[in-house]
């Protein structure tokens, strides 16, 4: 459980290190998911650095609505800051899709999911931790787009057995695409150095950049040569020409669904455990507002973490899901994932 390469969408041109926050890796029954209803770059664009939000800044209070799924297996001497997450409602958060059935692989070995809430959710740091009761994922895209090439729509609303201490939740704002070129927050509790380690908050600012088109094109601005540079040294196996046309043209953001945002100049990039986090606009904790869920970003040998990342966006059906989840939370019962 826990970090991703592309080889998990069954994809043979294997790679590192891409697309890295996707950690389904292994099969579940989905036991306790409830069913979602089918109506329902240029160099110098590469940000890097050694904080969980690259070229972040540790969050303070007011980003104390955002949370981490933690997951516990004392039998197995396991503890993994797994994803983020968003606090909408006294006791539900959202999450990103994928990251739901580790939770379950969890729960189904007899270990403990959570939601812990704290600028440090490492072991014996004093966060809050909720266990969770349930959860909803996003029903996809009925014509299978995405970037994941999944079906896409990569949200969640994970339900808590209790309310936090001292947390307000955020506001759920809906995403226009007039909101391209506008400056978000993200938050989250990744990787902070080449070493991996996580489970504290951090946060940064990026641009919303694009809710269309093709993936690498748009991360190097339609530049291949650019492109091929990093493919051809950033490769696991041997790359092949074929398998560098593959990439740069089968990958693509949903249109309207799906977000990229940060690593301009300057600008902040999650990393591995910000899968799930927000993408925020306020200035207090009193009206702080999130308009998405990171699900995805590019990474390099180099910078770790650092092309860009994907938000699924809260357009009207998104935000639909998601209000419908929190009105009518999940109690149980079997799901599709």
């Amino acid at each position: 459980m826990g970090r991703f390469v592309r080889d998990y969408m069954e994809n043979p041109m294997s790679r590192a290190w891409t697309l890295l926050h996707s950690v389904a890796l292994l099969a579940s029954t989905a036991l306790m998911a409830c069913s979602a209803s089918p109506e329902m770059m240029d160099e110098e664009d590469v940000s890097s650095g050694s904080e969980a939000i690259l070229n972040g800044s540790p969050a303070g209070e007011k980003f104390a609505a955002v949370g981490a799924i933690v997951l516990d297996l004392p039998e197995f001497g396991y503890y993994d800051v797994l994803c983020t997450v968003t606090l909408v409602a006294d006791k539900a958060v959202v999450s990103a899709r994928h990251c739901m059935p580790s939770v379950q692989n969890a729960l189904d070995l007899g270990g403990g999911a959570y939601v812990a809430f704290g600028p440090d959710v490492n072991q014996g740091m004093g966060a809050q931790m909720i266990p969770i009761s349930g959860y909803i994922t996003a029903p996809p895209s009925p014509t299978g787009a995405g970037l994941l090439m999944d079906g896409g729509r990569d949200i969640s609303v994970v339900y808590l057995e209790s309310k936090p201490r001292n947390v307000k939740p955020v506001k759920i704002g809906r995403w226009e695409n007039r909101m391209l070129g506008e400056k978000f927050q993200m938050a989250g509790y990744g990787w902070r150095d080449v070493n991996g380690s996580v489970g504290k908050r951090f946060y940064g600012v990026g641009t919303a950049r694009a809710i269309k088109g093709d993936w690498y094109p748009l991360l190097f601005k339609n530049k291949k040569d650019k492109f091929l540079d990093w493919y051809y040294t950033d490769a696991v196996t041997i790359p092949t020409p074929e398998e560098a046309e593959f990439w740069w043209s089968s990958f693509a953001l949903e249109k309207d669904y799906e977000l990229l945002a940060g690593a301009l100049p300057g600008e902040a990039v999650g990393c591995f455990g910000d899968s799930g986090g927000p993408l925020l606009q306020g200035s207090n904790a009193n009206n702080l507002t999130t308009y998405g869920v990171e699900f995805a970003g590019e990474s390099t040998f180099s910078t770790i973490c650092g092309l860009g990342n994907a938000y699924t966006v809260f357009n009207r059906t998104m935000e639909k899901f998601v209000e419908d989840a929190i009105k009518k939370p999940c109690k149980g019962g079997h799901g599709r994932r």
